[in-house]
């Protein structure tokens, strides 16, 4: 078996960003690394910056975190404040 990698860095800010913005076709895994100084919120589309209910898992500065999802699964993640870069890789 043969697995196909893709990997992309990007920008996030205070609204929730699609992760990645377009999903692998196929989908089996997706890992994030917080590449920035700040705490990375991640969830669905309504995450929030902040510990409530909405407030996603807390991806703190040069963490990472890896889920089994596969292509229908929507990854979203944001930041309290400015700007932080996210480094994304998905494999099939």
């Amino acid at each position: 078996m043969y697995w196909t990698i893709t990997s992309q860095i990007i920008t996030l800010g205070i609204t929730a960003s699609k992760l990645p913005p377009t999903v692998l076709e196929g989908r089996r895994y997706i890992s994030l690394q917080n590449l920035g100084g700040v705490t990375m919120y991640v969830g669905n589309t309504f995450v929030t910056a902040d510990t409530a209910g909405t407030g996603g898992f807390q991806l703190l500065p040069k963490a990472t975190w890896s889920e089994l999802y596969t292509d229908n699964v929507s990854v979203y993640g944001r930041i309290a404040s400015g700007s932080s870069q996210v480094y994304i890789e998905e494999g099939k």
